[in-house]
């Protein structure tokens, strides 16, 4: 296929389109899988800001000394990236997408790279984590919300939770819903949201999420 189809759309944009639409993890780590070489050429293009304004927020709350710091859904290691250059060095990275996590592996930031899909049980130790970053996974055709009760098992209680969440997701696909209930819990307390912002403000400006910082209880 050429680098447009026929309604004139970017063959990269069908990609992103694609994955928003999959079925399962398993499908989208396959569509992700087979983008994986262009994938942060293409997005970088489109003005992805999520993992700067994640990482932003995440340097308020944690600090480089406190532990390990696990990248949920790890992708390329685009958020491992920023955070390793501004000093995190202990960082574990997971993802669906074995051949995003190849290149991720290339950058030689992660201490261990590790195969797994968020949703349900994750090979992981209990209260193991200082912190856990994840952008870019909360999304239409990707992780749920169901995620989270893992994702604080992981985290030691006094660490945090930063993630971002698509807000044509958050009440529709039940992010809102869970993540309160977690709240009403007392599993996590929430510390600070942002303001909804473009994330790929030169593709679809449009589209837009907000970056959440939880502290575990």
């Amino acid at each position: 296929m050429s680098d447009t189809d026929r309604s004139g759309r970017s063959q990269h944009s069908y990609n992103l389109e694609s994955a928003y639409n999959a079925r399962d993890g398993q499908e989208a780590a396959e569509l992700y899988d087979s983008w994986s070489e262009d994938y942060e050429k293409s997005i970088s293009s489109w003005g992805y800001t999520t993992p700067a304004i994640a990482a932003g927020l995440f340097g308020r709350y944690v600090k480089p000394e406190e532990g390990t710091v696990l990248d949920a859904g790890a992708g390329t290691g685009i958020t491992g990236e920023v955070l390793s250059l501004l000093g995190y060095r202990d960082l574990l990275g997971i993802d669906v997408a074995g051949d995003m996590l190849e290149l991720a592996r290339r950058k030689g930031v992660y201490k261990e790279l590790r195969q797994m899909e968020l949703g349900g049980q994750l090979d992981l130790p209990s209260d193991a984590f200082a912190a856990v970053v994840s952008t870019g996974v909360f999304a239409a055709g990707h992780a749920p919300p169901e995620s989270f009760d893992e994702l604080i098992r992981a985290t030691r209680p006094g660490g945090y939770v930063v993630f971002s969440v698509r807000t044509d997701v958050y009440e529709e696909g039940g992010f809102k819903e869970k993540q309160e209930a977690l709240e009403n819990e007392e599993r996590w307390q929430l510390v600070e949201v942002t303001e909804p912002f473009a994330h790929l403000r030169f593709e679809d400006p449009d589209l837009k999420v907000q970056v959440f910082a939880y502290r575990v209880l």
